[in-house]
This record gives structure tokens, C-alpha cells and sequence, in this order.
């Protein structure tokens, strides 16, 4: 048996081991044929208990002493005086933190033309609409950050339902559960997408869900939907119902409560969107049928009027489908919809495969290439794109943030801007270097222990957080409306732009 005497020194043996291992294995991580390897550091072990110094050569003096003189004892010419060497003040921040933008940054605010006075139409006539589209990827699943962007523009403009979702979601809208589906097949053009087809008609969502061919030989899909008690109200309180399909033959949609048939709608065949009576019920299920193939590229539940804003989430996506989809199919339906904004937020899962500097420029510039090309499909609606989050990863024993972030979104900034788009920076509104680790720590927690995603609570700040930047700028744009109309009315020139 083992004496305690002889547990407690193994275990000040396997300390010290460690330790000795610390200060003389390599300090940068080196290479061992396919594999990085690193080993702790003294300071990872030891924390603030270790304090390494490190002296200039020629003069002897410390640098860490140097760093911290205050400049208010500098001589007049900025060389420091020699007091200042040798008694330095004990000033803990060497450099002044960098000042962070959280606003909406644009070149032009006039470039959200066609957003502002969408809305300020809405404002004088209740009985227009405006509809907005917001993707990104698995940070916005489950409605997240976008259901407080819309219940805010609902509360104000009014309107009802959360807008356009997939047949067969991998996460339901808050507002909504989906159960029971059969014969129904989603297909992405993000992720692992299915490399039969080969036409790329995906529709706006970029995905589509499929009806499964029976024993019969019918195609039929079924889904039972169900009002959740949690979520916004004005999200809920649908009353009509869009649905968009191609089929190949005539199909049959039907809805039911309980066991008793309430509506029925045939849609011809080719690619149609048509609008359906919904029932006033809690749940319900529906019900498609057709003798031959068809595609569901998505359906919407609104009002007939109002503020409508869709989520579009895709788990796993940098961003870069866009030019993939279907041209002229994509082009039709966000003229079909007729988007007044567009939100695109990406570059979060790029971040972890980012090599050095000029990878992360390389996938601006792909990034950049698919805000052309939605500006080229759809050239009246406003653009707004929202940079990566902070995101940490583990460095010894500590959570750090990713090294490239900083460069990631300054190139996306550039690329954003020089396009008359919208930049809202994501990292800058978390706080910056190392807020990921401070959401997470944080109580309540904003973030999740992945590092990467939001806790509901987070989303939810950052929803209403982007709302109120959107309302700052809209007052921007009426100032410069404003300011304008006097230039007009004393015979000055006003810009082109609006």
C-alpha cells in the first residue's frame, strides 16, 4: 500500500517535471511532419506568478521599464529625461486600446435609398408593404438576431409573421414547430450539397425540399405545424400563408385541422407562388401531393401588409453560393418579393481555416464577388453586411482570440465599402479582441463554451443592437434629406444620390 508520504512526493515530482519541461521546450509551437506541436509555457502554468523580464542589450536598462515611462516626463524635445529611466511610473496599460466603431459604417448614407423611403412610405400608408431578407449562417438559426430586427420594424410600421422559412428547416423558427414530416427531402446548395442537381435552382432561400416518391408512385409530402407560446406576438400572428413550388405535373395542397379538411389549393405546373388561407388555429398539418416530381423552394406566413423580414440560416456556410444559384431563378425572386434591404453576415466559419494575411484578403475579395453579383441581380434594394464575430480558440491553458480576425474584417471592410454597401462591424460591437471570452464568462452568458456561438440572450442583444443602429442611420439619411430640400431652396446644387 501506498504511504501518503510517498503520494504527496510523486506528485511534487511529476510538478516539477512539468515545469522543467516548460522552460526549456521550444517557445513558438514547431513542426513534426504533418502535426504542430507546442508545450506550455512557464507563464501558462504559473500566471502572474511568473514574471519574465527581458533587458536591452547595449544599455542594461529594462524594456518593460522603458515601455511604461509616462510621457508627461519626457523632455520638451521627446527624449526621455533621465529621472523618467530610472523611476518610471507604474502604469499597468502601455498602449491606449484601440477605438472601436460600432455604428453602421457606409461611405454614402443615401446608398440606403431605396430602405429609408420604402419605410417612410409604409409610415403615411399602413397598407403598403416592405419586405427585408437577412442570411447568414448557424449564428442566426432558430430566427435568432433577426426576430428582434423584425418585431422592432413591426412595432413601428407594423405587420405580422416571421416571413419566408424552408420546408423542412434543420432549426424551426422560434415562432413555429414543425413535426411529423414525411416524404419531404431538403436539399442545400451550402454544405454538403447534393451533386445530382445540376441546375442550380434552389430558389432565393438557396435551398429546396424535395416530395419523395412513394410505393404508389405518387410524390407527397406531409408536416404537421404547431404555434410555440414563446417568441414575439406580431411573429405568431400570421394570416396568410405564400407558398413557392415548381412541380412537373399539377399539385394538390391541402390543410387540415385535426381530421377535417380546411382549404385546398391546386398549383399548375411550372414554378408558381400562390397565396393560401391559413387557419386560425394553434396547429395544423399540410398536405402536397403530385403525380410527378416537385421542388417547395419555400414558404412565407405574413400579413397581407406591413413589415416582413425573412431569416435564411445557413449552418456551416462562408458566404460564397451566390454565384453558384441559378441566375435568372434567383434574379426573379427577389424581384418577385421585391427586398428593399438585404443582410448578409458571414466570414465566422472562415475564420478557424484562415492561414495568414493573405488568405484572409483572398476571401474578402471571393466575398466581395458575391456582393457583386447581388447588386448586379437586384440593383434597387439597399446592402448591408455584417463582419465576423469575436471568436477564441485555445492557446496552452488559456482561450484566446483568432489572430486573423482583425485582418479579416478590415479587408471585408474595404471591399464592402468600395461597393456602396453597408459594413456593421460585429467585432467591434462585442468589444473587440478577447470579448468572446468575456461573453462567455459573463453572468448571464452571451456566448456558449464553443466559443463561436451566441446564447439566446447574446443573439437577442445583438438583434435589438442592430434595430437601433439601423434607426440611427435612418435618422442620418433624414438629416441629410432635410439638409438637401434648404440647399434646393436657395438654388444650391444637391448630390445626385438622392
Amino acid at each position: 500500500m501506498n504511504k501518503p508520504g510517498q503520494f504527496f512526493a510523486f506528485l511534487i515530482a511529476t510538478g516539477f517535471t512539468v515545469f522543467l519541461l516548460s522552460l526549456f521546450s521550444p517557445k513558438e509551437a514547431f513542426k513534426l511532419g504533418p502535426f504542430e506541436l507546442s508545450y506550455y509555457k512557464p507563464s501558462d502554468l504559473l500566471g502572474s506568478f511568473w514574471v519574465e523580464e527581458s533587458f536591452a542589450v547595449d544599455t542594461g536598462v529594462s524594456k518593460l521599464k522603458i515601455l511604461a515611462v509616462d510621457t508627461a516626463l519626457s523632455d520638451q524635445d521627446g527624449t526621455l529625461s533621465e529621472s523618467a529611466i530610472h523611476n518610471p511610473l507604474p502604469i499597468k496599460i502601455l498602449v491606449p486600446p484601440a477605438k472601436l466603431d460600432t455604428g453602421i459604417q457606409v461611405i454614402d448614407v443615401a446608398s440606403f435609398f431605396s430602405f429609408f423611403e420604402a419605410l417612410n412610405v409604409i409610415d403615411h400608408d399602413p397598407n403598403e408593404r416592405v419586405r427585408v431578407i437577412h442570411y447568414g449562417d448557424s449564428q442566426l438559426e432558430g430566427d435568432r438576431i433577426t426576430m428582434q430586427l423584425r418585431d422592432a420594424l413591426q412595432k413601428k410600421y407594423g405587420g405580422y409573421g416571421f416571413g419566408y422559412v424552408s420546408l423542412s428547416p434543420l432549426v424551426a423558427p422560434s415562432s413555429l414547430a414543425f413535426s411529423k414530416e414525411q416524404g419531404l427531402l431538403r436539399k442545400t446548395v451550402f454544405g454538403r450539397r447534393d451533386t445530382s442537381v445540376k441546375d442550380m435552382r434552389y430558389g432565393h432561400l438557396a435551398s429546396f425540399t424535395a416530395l419523395i416518391e412513394n410505393e404508389q408512385g405518387e410524390f407527397e409530402g406531409n408536416v404537421v405545424l404547431k404555434k410555440r407560446n414563446w417568441g414575439f406576438t406580431r411573429a405568431r400572428n400570421y394570416s396568410t400563408l405564400k407558398l413557392h413550388m415548381d412541380a412537373s405535373a399539377p399539385a394538390k395542397v391541402s390543410f387540415h385541422i385535426e381530421d377535417t379538411l380546411y382549404s385546398t389549393r391546386i398549383f399548375p405546373k411550372g414554378e408558381w407562388t400562390l397565396g393560401l388561407d391559413v387557419p386560425l388555429v394553434n396547429e395544423f398539418s399540410m398536405h402536397i401531393q403530385s403525380s410527378e416530381s416537385a421542388r417547395v423552394f419555400g414558404w412565407s406566413f405574413e400579413s397581407p401588409t406591413g413589415i416582413h423580414v425573412d431569416n435564411v440560416a445557413m449552418r456551416g456556410a462562408s458566404g460564397m453560393m451566390f454565384t453558384k444559384l441559378d441566375e435568372v431563378q434567383l434574379q426573379k425572386s427577389l424581384q418577385r418579393e421585391g427586398y428593399t434591404l438585404i443582410i448578409m453576415q458571414f466570414g465566422g466559419n472562415a475564420v478557424p481555416y484562415l492561414k495568414d494575411e493573405a488568405h484572409a484578403k483572398r476571401f474578402a475579395r471571393s466575398m466581395g464577388r458575391q456582393l457583386d453579383q447581388m447588386q448586379k441581380l437586384y440593383p434597387s434594394a439597399a446592402l448591408l453586411f455584417i463582419g465576423p464575430s469575436d471568436m477564441a480558440r485555445k492557446q496552452g491553458i488559456v482561450m484566446e482570440s483568432y489572430p486573423l480576425i482583425p485582418v479579416l474584417r478590415t479587408a471585408l471592410r474595404k471591399e464592402v465599402l468600395s461597393r456602396g454597401a453597408g459594413y456593421w462591424d460585429l467585432y467591434d460591437v462585442m468589444g473587440g479582441e478577447g470579448s468572446m471570452v468575456d461573453w462567455v464568462t459573463r453572468d448571464p452568458a452571451f456566448a456558449v463554451k464553443d466559443y463561436i456561438h451566441f446564447t439566446p440572450k447574446g443573439a437577442s442583444w445583438v438583434g435589438r443592437r442592430l434595430a437601433q443602429e439601423l434607426s440611427i442611420l435612418q435618422l442620418r439619411y433624414d438629416d441629410l434629406k432635410i439638409e438637401q430640400t434648404m440647399k434646393q431652396g436657395t438654388g444650391s446644387q444637391i448630390p445626385t444620390t438622392l
